[in-house]
């Protein structure tokens, strides 16, 4: 037993020194020597083992530096409860604390588990701070209401999409017919008219309808208006009309250096998107051009759609396998090149010149794809790597992407609520882990593998593409549940017959088109590049007819916490410790399949009043035969209610007297599992939840009293004053939902007041702010319903 002990105690030492250890493969026999002594020996209580055994599994994560995995875990936990709080936190007493942290962990190197709690504690506040100056860098102005206007401004980007309209991306200069007098810095804006394109850096005008961001479309859900805000987009529509080309010598001298190189940086991505749309016409080509600069917007909606459905969508994101492809070809190419002239080879280190030269072609692909979050997470992560090979280390561990994550998150923390973040490290790091469990398998004398041939290699290529689709599709899973309300159903199929066509001939053809585009050689291999492209389109096609995605519907919060936590547990972690992540997965399991028994809504409202729904045991019925699709769709995943009910016509007078004297309770409003909606058009809407609350949607305001004296709750997307019903009905206006976003009504069946839940309720944060503006007397009014606060 003294073996245990001398073990702790240097397991205490190796923590003390530092969170970073080398790893020392000799440890781990031991560890197991360790164990056996102490199972051996028996004498012990089987509390006492357990502590030594969880002692000992300490010590060995802490040799192999794995305590270091949860500093950006701990930021991005920062992070996110900055972004969560209803009001902004104070910064500076934040960042006064940073200070006697770090000196604790530079200091408390005799108290390992305290200096370690503290580097925790400084991460997150690290988080937290990093995330609060990056919401004051950007100081994004949100438009806060609706308004047409004409505008000026300066196209800064463009796309176009597969109907051939123009989306312009316009830094604004002023407004006209009305003036908006708070304005915001950039819009985007859709010309629906076909007209001469406006190119990047020339001036735009014309009549546009401005919109503000939308927020979530339930409770919790994707708010746009956040993204929106540190995007810099302060607002979305479309011109009425063709756009015209503006003089505007003034706006071209005040760009800056900045705005100046991603302008030029801009049209370079146009040009090689036009060169490759010239070569391949429709959705092959729209697709080669998502793969070259992540120009997606080419692409038709069905080709998404079923790219999406089939678990291919990770082909659209530029990320780590497409720079691992394209940096890999060079790579290789050079190496393999460079060895073919054995003077040079005997010369110069050709590993590292083709490794600095991979690096080289990376960062212009980070540049020209647009650097989305994925791809600068795998442009770190490649960075590392052949940074490694310069210097001659190994480099493809898990400590790489926490290094990785740590630098998006001092430069870009608002990434960490989003589901690119979430889900490429997510994918990254399961991948890893499960790289290692293999290799250190493998290296076992018992399971050293003899042979070699072609036969082997396709088998091991397939089942490595297996595992990996395996891995990262359970990695991902969670975060698409809780994002996206689906996951797919055959994605394994589809990655084992598409990605082979992807990894040999799609990428290696498409970097070839680039490397000849300035000799005008790039014909022929963007057509290989589009005959591997049209394989992948079939290819999810075919899988998307065999079943598609699956609907999860909503991931409640505290489940996606514990998936994530177990998760991460599972991942990070070496020893037997991280099975203690699986109690915590299956924990979220439970309460995500106890969902649709509990915890679902009678009733949703979009935030703009116009679009009700009464949520039925398998169907949604609206108060609209057509609802907006945007909005709909993702209600139908969000609540697993695929049916749709459409309103039917009430069978009384149009005439507003025999509205008013409508005898409510003899109009059938539905059976108990199919509710739906009775409309009389443009005046009044009403129908009954499953709880047996009687909703009443009025547009006609004349009818706003007889619906308050009988229903229980009274809609209108109307922006009157009125605050209240004097019957006692829960009154809902369009005025009210400008500040509290969608709402969703939970009754009661016991007697209680129905249970009202906002998207964003008494939030004040800057991508909230706009909603409480006035825009007469140019003042924040933060007049909440009482609802919102019961």
């Amino acid at each position: 037993m003294s073996e245990v002990g001398d073990q702790a105690r240097r397991g205490k030492a190796d923590r003390a020194s530092g969170f970073i250890v080398a790893p020392d493969e000799s440890t781990t026999d031991a560890f197991d020597e360790a164990g056996g002594a102490r199972t051996a020996g028996g004498a012990k209580a089987p509390l006492a083992a357990f502590r030594t055994s969880v002692h000992l599994a300490v010590d060995e994560e802490a040799r192999f530096g794995h305590g270091f995995l949860w500093m950006p875990v701990a930021m991005v936990l920062g992070a996110a409860i900055w972004f969560a709080t209803d009001h902004d936190i104070a910064i500076w007493p934040l960042a006064l604390l940073i200070a006697p942290l770090a000196a604790g962990v530079f200091l408390l190197t005799a108290y390992p588990t305290s200096r370690y709690c503290a580097a925790l504690a400084c991460a997150i506040l690290i988080g937290m701070v990093a995330a609060a100056m990056e919401t004051r860098r950007h100081a994004t102005t949100l438009l806060d209401s609706a308004v047409t206007t004409r505008i000026q401004g300066m196209v800064i980007a463009r796309d176009v999409d597969d109907r051939g309209r123009w989306r312009y991306t316009i830094n604004l200069t002023a407004t006209d017919d009305p003036i908006i007098r708070r304005p915001p810095e950039r819009v985007r804006l859709l010309a629906r008219s076909r007209h001469e394109p406006i190119g990047i850096g020339e001036g735009i005008t014309g009549l546009a309808r401005l919109q503000p961001p939308s927020g979530p479309a339930l409770p919790g859900q994707y708010d746009f208006a956040f993204n929106a805000y540190f995007q810099g987009l302060g607002a979305f529509g479309f011109f009425y009309g063709r756009p015209e080309t503006l003089l505007n010598d003034e706006a071209a001298e005040s760009v800056g250096i900045a705005t100046g190189f991603k302008m030029a940086l801009v049209r370079f991505r146009e040009t090689i998107a036009l060169r490759i749309r010239t070569v391949l016409d429709g959705d092959v080509g729209a697709f080669a051009s998502a793969l070259a600069v992540a120009d997606r917007r080419a692409m038709s909606p069905a080709s998404v759609e079923a790219l999406r459905a089939s678990g291919l969508a990770h082909v659209l994101a530029i990320s780590g396998l497409h720079m691992a492809l394209v940096a890999g070809t060079v790579f290789f190419a050079l190496r393999t090149g460079f060895s073919l002239v054995p003077s040079f080879a005997q010369k110069f280190p050709v590993k590292k010149l083709a490794a600095a030269v991979s690096l080289l072609v990376a960062t212009a692909y980070l540049m020209i794809s647009g650097a989305s979050v994925s791809t600068q997470r795998a442009w770190l992560m490649l960075a590392i790597v052949l940074i490694a090979v310069l210097v001659d280390r190994p480099a493809l561990t898990l400590r790489n992407v926490a290094l990785a994550a740590v630098c998006i998150i001092l430069l870009t923390p608002s990434a960490v609520v989003g589901p690119g973040f979430q889900m490429s490290f997510a994918a990254t790091a399961a991948l890893i882990a499960a790289y290692a469990i293999w290799r250190r398998r493998r290296s076992s004398p018992t399971n050293q593998a003899t042979g070699f041939g072609i036969a082997r290699f396709i088998l091991l290529f397939f089942v490595g593409l297996a595992m990996t689709s395996l891995v990262a599709g359970f990695a991902t899973a969670p975060f698409a549940t809780f994002h996206f309300h689906r996951v797919a159903s055959y994605g394994l199929i589809a990655n084992l017959a598409a990605m082979p066509i992807v990894s040999l001939i799609v990428m290696p053809a498409g970097l070839l088109s680039i490397l000849a585009m300035p000799l005008g050689l790039e014909y022929w291999p963007l057509q290989l590049m589009g005959f591997g492209l049209q394989g992948v389109l079939e290819v999810a096609y075919f899988v998307e007819a065999l079943g598609g995605h699956l609907v999860t519907g909503r991931l409640p919060a505290l489940a996606f916490v514990l998936l994530s936590g177990g998760f991460l547990i599972l991942v990070l972690l070496r020893s037997w410790l991280r099975l203690a992540g699986l109690p915590m997965i299956a924990l979220a399991m439970g309460l995500f399949f106890a969902q649709p028994t509990a915890g679902q809504p009678d009733l949703v409202v979009s935030e703009d009043g116009r679009l009700v729904a009464i949520v039925g045991e398998t169907a949604l019925a609206s108060n609209r035969s057509r609802p907006s699709k945007f909005i709909f769709e993702q209600w139908q995943r969000a609540l697993r209610r695929s049916d749709h009910m459409r309103p039917n016509a009430l069978e009384v007078s149009s005439d507003k007297a025999s509205v008013t004297a409508l005898d409510w309770d003899s109009v059938e409003l539905g059976v108990a599992d199919e509710p739906a909606f009775h409309c009389l058009k443009d005046m009044l809407c009403i129908g009954t939840t499953m709880s047996g609350l009687l909703v009443a949607v009025v547009t006609d305001l004349s009818l706003l009293g007889p619906a308050c004296d009988r229903a229980d709750i009274v809609i209108t997307s109307r922006s009157i004053d009125m605050a209240e019903c004097r019957s006692g009905a829960i009154l809902i206006t369009g005025r009210m939902l400008r500040q509290t976003g969608a709402v969703e009504v939970r009754g009661s069946t016991d007697g209680d007041a129905p249970r009202i839940i906002t998207a964003i309720g008494k939030t004040e944060r800057p991508w909230t702010v706009h909603r409480s503006f006035d825009w007469r007397s140019r003042t924040y009014e933060f007049n909440r319903p009482d609802w919102v606060t019961r």
